[in-house]
């Protein structure tokens, strides 16, 4: 299994806000992948990176780190599996939703190391 950049966020905002806030951060617009036992996912593809928006996860609290409080997951995949521009990406994309407001959120690399946090 790959390792990747990944935001777990929690918000009060409806889940299609959640999109757009997402979309305006990474200025790409994020289209409907699937739905499927109840999670909706998003995609967008960057000049660097595939976005994935997803509803919810069934991650269990692990590594000190806490999932279960934040529903809502976001992976960030660079296309060049360039792990620093990964990371630069996942970070900018944590910090304009901290910008947006009504948001709190954990960016985790690997599910096991958690980096920063809004």
């Amino acid at each position: 299994m790959s390792a990747y950049h990944e935001i777990f966020l929690k918000t009060a905002k409806p889940f299609d806000e959640v999109i757009e806030d997402v979309g305006e951060a990474v200025g790409a617009e994020l289209a409907s992948e699937s739905s499927s036992n109840a999670v909706m996912l998003y995609r967008a593809v960057t000049d660097s990176s595939v976005i994935e928006v997803e509803s919810s996860h069934a991650y269990e609290d692990d590594y000190g780190i806490e999932f279960s409080r934040f529903p809502i997951l976001i992976t960030v995949r660079d296309l060049d599996s360039d792990k620093g521009r990964e990371e630069s990406a996942a970070r900018s994309l944590l910090q304009g939703l901290a910008k947006d407001g009504g948001y709190a959120g954990l960016l985790v690399f690997d599910l096991k190391r958690q980096l920063a946090e809004i």
